[in-house]
């Protein structure tokens, strides 16, 4: 799987072996359907930037950022994030509209995306960012109301460090594996998005990936499991610990 949680599952390199790395190729982030109507609030929600970096991917400029989520409210909240690209001037050179998993009430959640790149599916930036903007979405699902976005419980999570070429500026290369499991009332069917955020010795944010799945079943009935592998994470610095997370949509 190339730039891509069930409840975030999280593991620390230490007695880990070291391993090569592989990709995929990056689809865009967050590509939820926004039909499926959820008794999620999106009101409680509050989101700030946690980190973002300016670099390539495929020789074109790209943007990573990684939104940091709190839900204090009683209830699971399903929201959407408006984020932009900045150059100095102020003016936007890129920007999307993600929409983020159902998070639980009281939970925190790290939502990683970008902008620009030289993939097949990326918007290129029509100018030099030097500032990545975070906010919460207004009214982002219309008359359809919340969506239905459900977290999929993962475990037997595995991260080595690797060696593949990330095609982007990073210096370093993780490959992960991970098990997950349909933890959901119904079959998901029609694909999943997933990401991963890596993190240095200090909690600090220093890499990731977003995007669909290779290997999840085309119907992955309630309380079944499919393994999942990544490979070619990128990371601007040395990763320590991952947290995968993957939900239907």
């Amino acid at each position: 799987m190339r730039r891509t949680v069930s409840l975030s599952v999280a593991v620390t390199i230490g007695a880990l072996a070291v391993a090569g790395c592989g990709s995929s190729d990056k689809p865009s982030a967050a590509s939820s359907a926004l039909n499926k109507p959820s008794k999620a609030a999106a009101a409680t929600a509050t989101v700030q930037l946690a980190w973002s970096h300016t670099g390539t991917f495929f020789d074109e400029p790209q943007v990573w950022y990684v939104a940091h989520v709190k839900n204090p409210g009683s209830s699971e909240a399903s929201i959407a994030l408006d984020a932009r690209a900045l150059d100095k001037t102020g003016t936007i050179v890129g920007s999307n509209q993600a929409v983020l998993p159902n998070i639980p009430a009281g939970a925190t959640f790290d939502y990683f995306g970008y902008l620009g790149g030289g993939g097949a599916f990326d918007t290129k930036l029509t100018g030099t960012p030097v500032k990545v903007q975070i906010s919460q979405a207004k009214n982002a699902f219309g008359q359809a109301g919340a969506v239905d976005e459900p977290m999929l419980k993962t475990g037997e999570l595995t991260l080595k460090q690797g060696h593949e070429d990330t095609n982007t500026d990073a210096s370093d290369s993780y490959n992960l594996t991970v098990k997950v499991t349909n933890s959901t009332k119904g079959t998901v069917a029609g694909g999943v998005t997933q990401q991963v955020v890596l993190y240095d010795a200090k909690g600090n944010v220093v890499g990731g990936d977003t995007g669909s799945s290779d290997n999840v079943p085309d119907n992955l009935p309630t309380g079944m499991s499919y393994r999942e592998e990544w490979t070619g994470i990128p990371a601007v610095a040395k990763a320590v610990r991952a947290v995968y997370t993957v939900w239907q949509g």
